[in-house]
């Protein structure tokens, strides 16, 4: 036990660090920054409860507000997502479909299973985020193409982190 919450404690300020320190300061044409720290939320096993679930994802979008100086903007949608995360895999599959020991990563589940996971999820945290960001829908499309150009980019940045970094669970 003490062994998994160091790992999963090291990853969730790894997460914050890689978030605030690198990936900010990424800005593709002015519009694109790829939001990776909520794959943290993502790679959280099946059997984590949802509470603790909610919980973190509160504390990890405070700990990039924090550093930002944008108080509530990332707390607000990794909170919505840490809520809606096991709707979203329900919505994707039957019970069936994955064994309870096992993570919603990328190794351990079918390339469309993670993808329909991945997508949903970020494009929710991004809705959320943007739509607060701007407090408006005057611009809607505007708007949509930057959410779903900052989605795009997301996916594609946790499947590589997802692929480099992580290993798939034990079966048995």
């Amino acid at each position: 036990m003490t062994k998994n919450f160091f790992k999963y404690l090291t990853g969730f300020i790894l997460f914050i660090l890689l978030q605030v320190f690198i990936l900010n300061k990424i800005s593709l044409w002015n519009f694109i920054t790829p939001m990776v720290y909520i794959a943290f939320i993502f790679s959280l096993p099946f059997q984590t409860p949802r509470l603790a679930v909610i919980l973190l994802g509160f504390l990890m979008g405070m700990g990039i507000d924090f550093f930002t100086g944008v108080i509530g903007f990332h707390a607000l949608a990794t909170l919505v997502i840490a809520f809606l995360r096991s709707f979203i895999i329900r919505m994707i599959s039957r019970r069936e479909e994955w064994e309870e020991h096992l993570r919603p990563l990328f190794h351990d589940m079918r390339f469309i299973w993670y993808l329909q996971y991945v997508f949903w999820l970020t494009f929710i945290h991004h809705f959320v985020y943007f739509f607060v960001d701007v407090l408006s829908f005057h611009n809607f499309l505007q708007t949509m193409i930057v959410i779903l150009s900052n989605t795009a980019c997301s996916t594609i940045c946790i499947f590589l982190i997802q692929i480099l970094f992580y290993k798939s669970s034990k079966r048995y």
